[in-house]
This record gives C-alpha cells, sequence and structure tokens, in this order.
C-alpha cells in the first residue's frame, strides 16, 4: 500500500527521525520526551477513529445520489462531533498537560509538554477533519490525497534537515503540526470545491 508507506515515511516515524538528525545522548532524549508527546496526544485520536470506517458510507451514499445537501449537512455534523471531543481533551491538555505527564511518566518527562501542545494544533484539526480522505475517495478522486501527503512530506522531511539539528524536538513538532494542518487544509478544499462544482 503506496499510502502506508508515505504515511511510515512522513508521519509514522518520527521518533526516529528525531534519533537520525540529533547526535548520540541528545537524540535519545529528544526522542524520549517526543514519544512521551506522542502517547498523550493519542488520548485525542482514540475515540475519533472508529468513526472513520463508518463514515466512509455514509459519504459514500450522499456522493452516489448526488444528495449534495445531504453530503454538506452530514460533513457538518461529523465536524461538530469531532470537535467538541477535540475541543474538550485539548482544554483538559492544555490545563493539565504537564499534571498528566509528570504524573504518569514522572517528573524528568516535563519537558514533553511543550511539545504535546504544539502537536495538539496539528493532530487536533486531523482529528476534526477527519472525514477528509474519505469524502475524496467517494468522490472518485483517491491520488489527490496521495499527491499531497507526498509533497507536504517531502518538504517536512527536508525541513527536518535543516531545522531539527539546531532547534530540535519542538522544531520536529512544529514541523509535524504543519504538515497535518497544510496536508488536510488542501484535501478539505478540494474536496468542498469538487461538492460545489458538481452541485
Amino acid at each position: 500500500n503506496f499510502s502506508g508507506t508515505v504515511n511510515l515515511v512522513t508521519r509514522d516515524s518520527e521518533v526516529l527521525w528525531l534519533g537520525f538528525l540529533l547526535p548520540g545522548e541528545v537524540g535519545k532524549i529528544a526522542a524520549g520526551y517526543y514519544k512521551t508527546a506522542l502517547a498523550i496526544i493519542n488520548l485525542i485520536l482514540m475515540p475519533i477513529n472508529p468513526f472513520i470506517a463508518t463514515t466512509f458510507p455514509e459519504i459514500a451514499r450522499a456522493v452516489g445520489e448526488n444528495a449534495w445537501d445531504k453530503l454538506r449537512s452530514l460533513l457538518k455534523r461529523l465536524t461538530v462531533i469531532s470537535a467538541a471531543w477535540t475541543f474538550l481533551v485539548g482544554f483538559f491538555l492544555l490545563v493539565a498537560g504537564e499534571w498528566l505527564i509528570t504524573t504518569f511518566y514522572g517528573a524528568e518527562y516535563a519537558p514533553s509538554t511543550p511539545a504535546a501542545l504544539i502537536l495538539l494544533l496539528g493532530f487536533g484539526i486531523a482529528n476534526i477533519l477527519y472525514w477528509n480522505r474519505p469524502l475524496l475517495l467517494s468522490l472518485g478522486m483517491p491520488t489527490y490525497p496521495l499527491k499531497v501527503m507526498i509533497f507536504a512530506g517531502a518538504a517536512k522531511i527536508l525541513l527536518s534537515f535543516i531545522l531539527v539539528p539546531r532547534f530540535g524536538y519542538l522544531a520536529q513538532a512544529t514541523l509535524m503540526s504543519t504538515y497535518f494542518v497544510v496536508s488536510v487544509g488542501m484535501i478539505v478544499w478540494k474536496g468542498m470545491s469538487e461538492i460545489k462544482r458538481r452541485s
């Protein structure tokens, strides 16, 4: 699966990239902080992930029926539901993130907090607009998200080589969040433009 390979290189191997880009012990410590931040951010993703499989048939049905108003209404409801959960957990992490990290991982992992808050932005956007790829698949445009992920991912990796050795794991977290905001934003824009064009 080419899409899975792209995700593996650009999104799911962040800890390995940090270990590679930062020297010796610094890389190991940064990777530990980053891995902890990702573990905390997974709180946001857990309840939304099961929705993806159930959402696709509904979106595909609305597209098949050319029911564009129904589709817009469905996407709006899905966004409200995922946004409510994301903002709730996001607020909790903003207020109590450091306490959560130091309680469950130890005081030495407190520097993970800024990375978790930076990642919260990108993962939050991806979580709220989780229907972006199912929408384009339903519209018969499966290659567009792949192209976006390839180009945005390549830019992210290139910038990682420039910024991470200088600014460390916080730069990696910023690049990851930016990757999500840009790629998800472009996919959603394309999907909504296509709905407008067809309707």
